[in-house]
């Protein structure tokens, strides 16, 4: 049988290694730190002491000893503890076992998500948080396998380097560069490995149709996105720590976890490319 038969299935089974490793290797049990709490009746000069001296941003509050909502430090000044606090609300609580994407989606929007034990809210991940190894690890996964399918459905549909035509002139020159420089260092490669996210995404994205498909509004909007997802690869590989504008990147990266793991996006590019061709 050939080749050209075979790579699919290749291509097919390593997905569902990867979907394994990604759905279930790491989940919020792995960045969770303890929500420190106090009972509702205790001051909040208590609640006060008892944050600063744990180095804490956010207190549980426990009400007929199950801890029942929050507070920050911001907000406590007089009264009890349980006079400031706030109800959890649905959205902001987790339970233990969700997977990263969840965690990324939902940290998104606001500054903490709780997280939940056995029915009970005992644990807290803050954007701080996002700093720690596995998350840095996992993102760093997910960015590599988007970039890995996006490099399959190129050379899917423009198999021999055909897809030269579809950068500028410059972004050519900056691969070939890249191509020659590894080659000089004995890290022989194909032109096509030396491209950049964008420019995959470029040559991927012409059409309006394909840009959907993709998860973009605009050829704009993958400009911009793109150009985002290599700011935070570079922070990740570089060890730096990650800014606001990167979490909004994960976060927004996450939401297309599923397609991500599945090719599903890239996949549906090739299909629609080959129908129409």
């Amino acid at each position: 049988m050939s080749e050209t038969v075979h790579a699919p299935i290749r291509h097919s089974r390593s997905i569902a290694r990867l979907s394994q490793t990604f759905s279930e290797s790491l989940s919020a049990a792995d960045l969770v730190e303890p929500l420190v709490s106090l009972d509702e009746n205790q001051s909040a000069d208590m609640g006060l002491e008892v944050m600063r001296a744990r180095a804490v941003g956010v207190l549980g509050v426990r009400r007929g000893g199950l801890v029942a909502g929050w507070v920050t430090e911001a907000e406590l000044i007089g009264g009890t503890v349980g006079e400031r606090a706030h109800e959890f609300s649905p959205e902001s609580v987790l339970d233990e076992d969700v997977g990263l994407d969840e965690v990324l989606v939902t940290l998104g929007a606001r500054e903490r998500v709780f997280i939940r034990w056995l029915g009970e809210v005992t644990g807290v991940i803050t954007r701080q948080d996002l700093q720690k190894a596995p998350l840095r690890m996992w993102l760093f996964g997910v960015i590599t396998l988007f970039d890995l399918n996006m490099t399959w459905a190129i050379e899917e549909l423009h198999p021999g380097d055909t897809w030269k035509d579809c950068i500028s002139p410059g972004r050519l020159e900056k691969a070939q560069w890249l191509q020659a420089e590894r080659g000089r260092c004995g890290n022989p490669c194909r032109l096509v490995d030396c491209l950049q996210i964008k420019d995959k995404a470029d040559i991927l994205a012409a059409d309006a149709q394909s840009l959907a498909v993709l998860g973009f509004a605009s050829r704009r909007d993958a400009d911009r996105f793109t150009r985002k997802i290599e700011s935070l690869r570079n922070h990740l590989a570089h060890a730096q720590e990650l800014e606001t504008e990167h979490v909004e990147t994960a976060s927004r990266l996450a939401t297309y976890m599923e397609s991500i793991v599945q090719a599903r996006g890239v996949r549906q590019v090739v299909e629609k490319k080959r129908a129409g061709a």
